[in-house]
């Protein structure tokens, strides 16, 4: 006679799809990954995912999210150093999934649930750089170059830059920071 299988709290359930979601979409991709494919590496039905994930788009938005998180928390041991190598680290980080960065870029308007989550990515990450600047810069500045920072970011990875373009890049937006806190400087004093 078969045994019933033990419950599983609801949780620690979501954590294992998520776990399957996300190396799935790391090794196969996110086109190649089912839904079914998913359920069946997590042991579970395709009905069962349903109950904890909506859809296909709400699994890889947890599992940018998981993503996202681990990178914030080993990125606060490298806050200290040049903000050159900071961007350069990050972007070396996000290399190994940038399939799934350009997968999110290109299902943005395909999916609200992605759209929000990458506006999200971006206010966390010039946050990081926001942070970074001296208070002197006006706020409106600080935004900006926060913001173009990001992008350079996000370019050096969906545009798989080679190592020494990407240090060069990094090099530039730091540079352009130091100028645009070396111009605020000035006019505070003026």
């Amino acid at each position: 006679m078969p045994q019933n299988r033990r419950p599983v709290p609801k949780e620690q359930k979501r954590k294992e799809l998520l776990a399957a979601a996300a190396e799935l979409f790391v090794v196969e991709g996110y086109d190649a990954a089912s839904v079914s494919r998913i359920a069946r590496a997590a042991g579970v039905t395709t009905n069962t995912l349903y109950w904890y994930f909506r859809d296909k788009d709400e699994l890889l938005v947890a599992a940018a999210e998981v993503f996202l998180r681990a990178l914030l928390t080993e990125h606060a041991t490298k806050a200290d150093e040049p903000l050159a190598e900071q961007l350069a680290w990050l972007v070396e980080q996000l290399r190994p999934i940038r399939h799934l960065v350009v997968t999110v870029h290109a299902r943005i308007a395909l999916s609200t649930a992605i759209a929000e989550w990458h506006s999200g990515f971006h206010e966390t990450v010039e946050e990081l750089f926001e942070r970074q600047l001296p208070g002197e810069i006006p706020a409106s500045a600080r935004a900006q170059e926060a913001a173009a920072a990001t992008f350079a970011l996000e370019g050096a990875v969906i545009h798989d830059l080679d190592p020494t373009t990407t240090r060069q890049l990094c090099r530039s937006v730091a540079e352009r920071l130091q100028q645009a806190t070396q111009v605020a400087g000035r006019s505070v004093s003026d």
